[in-house]
């Protein structure tokens, strides 16, 4: 079980959550957003606000996760462990960015709720797209920070479990006519 301090817990900050460490990492997890309950728990904890208090894990809060609205953003892109990442904070943060914020951005789409102009057929044009622009369009960046994450929670928290991922391959066949050659004209 994984503890983590947030000062607001939003829609935004539960649906990310839940990705990362329920559906990715296989985690439990709580929040809190009493710091005397953060402090006092005994386990594995992360911190996500603007200020460290211990030794916890912690990860430098950008704002996204705790607005309402959807607005522009001013998003750095950086180069980190070989991955492009989204939201730097290296001076502050122990993974160097907001990881959580970052994957929110790609995994909503976000940008392309934003204003924008259509292409021919009225949709978003990919060439308008952060990754696109900072070439890393064909990279599968929220997996690979995911990756990232959890090796260095595993140095910093030895005894945390995850699931492991097996791959599992379902055939189907889609047969849009299917007695087409069976007496059928």
């Amino acid at each position: 079980m994984v503890t983590i301090f947030l000062p607001q817990i939003t829609a935004r900050t539960e649906y990310i959550f839940e990705y990362i460490f329920t559906q990715q990492l296989g985690i439990n997890f709580k929040t809190t957003n009493d710091q005397v309950t953060f402090e006092s728990f005994a386990g594995e904890k992360i911190n996500y606000s603007n200020h460290r208090f211990n030794n916890e894990f912690f990860i430098a809060a950008h704002p996204l996760l705790m607005e309402k609205d959807i607005k522009p953003q001013d998003v750095s892109v950086i180069e980190l462990n070989g991955t492009k990442a989204l939201f730097p904070n290296a001076n502050l943060c122990d993974l160097g960015f907001d990881i959580f914020s970052a994957s929110f951005y790609m995994l909503s789409r976000y940008e392309e709720y934003l204003e924008f102009i259509p292409d021919l057929y009225g949709r978003y044009n990919f060439k308008d797209s952060l990754a696109y622009k900072n070439n890393f369009l064909k990279v599968p960046a929220v997996d690979k920070w995911i990756i990232q994450f959890k090796s260095i929670l595993i140095k910093k928290f030895p005894n945390l479990k995850f699931k492991t991922s097996t791959f599992e391959a379902i055939i189907t066949y889609d047969v849009d006519v299917a007695y087409k050659f069976k007496g059928r004209n």
